[in-house]
């Protein structure tokens, strides 16, 4: 019901200001001037009735997503989303997100892997795109080898996810006790601003090696400027927000690990 009511109030707003547009001139200026720009105007209905269409046919075409999402039916949701990837091959982005969100929601992990396997053989530049949200299975598997393997392939593919990918790279070689590449990278990844869960846990990664003196440069300065800028309690507001991100599923224990390092007494 809620999506029906916020289809109808924009239907109802859209016809409102098309009609307090062409009106408003005859009941300011009269009849003869209102006919008038009505002819000089024409196109602007024509738009109005364009943007109607537009949004009439977005909500029929997805009426039945958006009435499981509304009723929470994700059995029915995922089965329908299904139908669309993999029977008709409509590979579009909000089918793609809202299949993997509804696997989540049934942890249904074996779902994503599909995904994977499908924008493989179809649309390689797709997966690159959704390189993180696809890799969550590799991650709640918990091999290194193959942690390596896939986030190792994303590295330089330009992802939107570019920092994460780059952390779970290092993840699963320090995992495997390979060290320099890791180090170097989680030094750079420390650097970033715009995501202080991936600077706090970079830096957090890096703390074992706090003896080298390129570590050491960055470490204590970026812990210090966190603790000021940031409270636990803002951290975890912070990643609370992040639900689009499935890393945060994969990284709730090392982020609380992280918090008690940044803000332990003993490194005060």
């Amino acid at each position: 019901m809620k999506f029906k009511l916020i289809f109808l109030s924009f239907n109802i707003l859209i016809v409102f200001s098309f009609l307090m547009i062409f009106l408003m001139p005859v009941f300011m200026l009269g009849n003869e001037y209102g006919l008038q720009f009505w002819l000089d105007s024409w196109y602007i209905a024509v738009i109005f009735i364009i943007v109607l269409i537009f949004i009439n046919a977005l909500y029929f075409m997805n009426r039945r997503i958006l009435g499981y999402l509304e009723t929470e039916n994700w059995p029915e949701l995922k089965k329908l989303l299904g139908n669309y990837l993999f029977e008709k091959k409509k590979l579009r982005k909000m089918y793609v997100r809202l299949y993997i969100s509804t696997c989540i929601a049934t942890s249904n992990i074996n779902g994503i892997r599909k995904v994977d396997e499908l924008l493989s053989g179809e649309n390689p530049r797709m997966r690159r795109e959704w390189a993180l949200q696809l890799g969550l299975p590799v991650l709640l598997e918990g091999d290194p080898v193959k942690m390596k393997k896939y986030f190792g392939e994303f590295l330089s593919a330009g992802t939107p996810d570019e920092g994460w990918i780059r952390w779970n790279y290092c993840f699963a070689m320090l995992l495997l006790k390979e060290t320099d590449e890791p180090v170097r990278i989680l030094t750079e990844l420390s650097r970033l601003k715009k995501d202080p869960i991936l600077q706090l846990t970079s830096l957090y990664m890096l703390s074992p090696f706090g003896s080298e003196e390129q570590v050491n440069a960055v470490l204590e300065p970026g812990r210090n400027e966190l603790k000021n800028k940031m409270s636990r309690e803002s951290f975890m507001k912070w990643s609370e927000k992040q639900q689009d991100n499935v890393q945060m599923l994969f990284l709730s224990n090392i982020i609380n690990d992280a918090l008690d390092w940044l803000y332990s007494e003993e490194q005060e």
